[in-house]
């Protein structure tokens, strides 16, 4: 986490409440995270689309 929050150049705690789902992001955000991740966006959302189906 605090790697990934180096990366994003945002706090720890920023980053652990996107984590922990307190906090949303937003479209660019996200889109950040994914760079940081090393994830294609639409890859990720497949990833969630899937999550949510499967009632994980």
């Amino acid at each position: 986490m605090r790697d990934l929050s180096d990366i994003l150049g945002e706090s720890h705690s920023l980053v652990q409440k996107v984590e922990c789902l307190e906090r949303r992001l937003d479209v660019y955000e996200y889109v950040q995270y994914c760079k940081a991740l090393d994830i294609d966006p639409e890859q990720g959302l497949k990833l969630l689309k899937f999550t949510e189906d499967s009632g994980a």
